[in-house]
């Protein structure tokens, strides 16, 4: 044993076998490698792949970090309570900044949930398809995976949620609008899944809400007040385009966020998350054009997908994308097709489907007359 712990091979032999059962997320080919792997000039590239915001971040982000970067505060310590940006947050959300957890994304508050409300070896339930990432974080934190699976349309009932709940059972995951599905998860039918699972976390991620119709009324932040055990996750990655600075946040039970502090990272928001996030937040008209103009490239993929023959689209989007399968051929082949057409789109996340990000009108329009000539 010594001799084994003096050697390189301790990292193997003391390595938490957790990791073993992790699926590995698998992201979707960089613009970079498409570009190399077809010979296809690199800004000709249209990405509908990763649900980023069309228009990208607010030109007051922009400033705001040319301004923190020509300051001399880099070299010192944020805050590891953030309380400007919690102030911020509250304000958009009706609710006390000691609702709110700021986090280095959604991937960062996922764990703190799971490791603050369960133990080793019991139940986090999730509903897929979806993030994979959910039964990612129960693995590495030692706790029982529990997986849904839904199928086509892919609707998430109260009924089948709860009826996968166990006596050990401690945290619910869902996803609305989901990815992959694009599909809203209606405010009752979580309450009824939170009234259903009283002795659970019901954590809705919210990662893509703005672009949902009437989003302010199809919040699951609107059931806190009437709800004891359910936690809102949402990112400054999507429509605000901030999905390379890594900040989002919980919003829940002053309590509970209480608690969720004390597992986190003491400075999990960098300084430059920070201002960046708060002047997102400042400039709500650019948030709205973002949704605007992802709302109208949604329908129109679904209209011209509708009026393709062949295909099945997945109803009722109310995420940044659509999901859709063809018919007559395999996906795969659909997908490498629209690669050497230099359209970059995910065909990797549903067995059988296709996931198309809403671009800009110019990128959509070159995606519909892609497929048509891949079809």
């Amino acid at each position: 044993m010594a001799e084994q712990a003096g050697s390189t091979s301790v990292f193997t032999y003391h390595a938490n076998p957790c990791v073993d059962e992790v699926r590995p997320y698998v992201p979707g080919p960089t613009a970079a490698m498409i570009s190399e792997r077809y010979g296809l000039p690199l800004d000709q590239l249209v990405k509908l792949s990763s649900n980023e915001a069309p228009l990208g971040a607010s030109p007051k982000v922009r400033a705001a970090l040319h301004q923190i970067a020509d300051s001399d505060g880099l070299h010192r310590y944020p805050s590891p309570t953030a309380p400007e940006l919690r102030k911020a947050i509250g304000k958009l959300l009706g609710v006390p900044p000691d609702q709110i957890l700021p986090g280095a994304g959604s991937t960062d508050t996922w764990p703190l949930i799971v490791r603050a409300y369960s133990l080793p070896g019991e139940e986090v339930l999730a509903v897929e398809p979806s993030m994979t990432s959910y039964a990612e974080v129960a693995v590495l934190s030692e706790r029982t995976p529990s997986i849904l699976t839904m199928e086509f349309p892919f609707d998430v009932t109260a009924r089948e949620v709860i009826e996968r709940v166990t006596p050990q059972t401690r945290v619910i995951f869902l996803c609305s609008p989901n990815n992959t599905t694009s599909r809203l998860i209606a405010p009752a039918i979580i309450e009824e899944i939170a009234n259903g699972a009283p002795d659970a976390i019901v954590v809705v991620d919210e990662h893509y809400i703005e672009t949902a119709d009437d989003y302010r009324a199809v919040t699951a932040v609107n059931l806190l007040p009437r709800t004891s055990n359910v936690l809102v996750t949402r990112s400054f990655s999507k429509l605000y385009g901030l999905a390379g600075i890594r900040v989002g946040y919980a919003v829940g039970p002053e309590a509970v966020i209480s608690t969720l502090m004390k597992f986190k990272a003491k400075w999990n928001i960098s300084l430059v998350a920070d201002v960046a996030a708060r002047a997102a937040l400042e400039d709500q008209e650019h948030l709205e054009r973002n949704v605007a103009v992802t709302r109208e490239g949604r329908a129109y993929f679904e209209k011209a997908l509708r009026q393709m023959s062949g295909i099945e689209l997945v109803p009722e989007a109310q995420g940044c994308f659509v999901l859709f399968r063809v018919l007559s051929r395999p996906a795969a082949e659909v997908v490498e097709q629209l690669f050497q057409r230099g359209i970059m789109v995910r065909g990797d996340l549903l067995e059988g489907y296709i996931r198309l990000s809403v671009g800009t009108p110019e990128q959509n329009e070159q995606f519909v007359s892609a497929l048509e000539a891949a079809m």
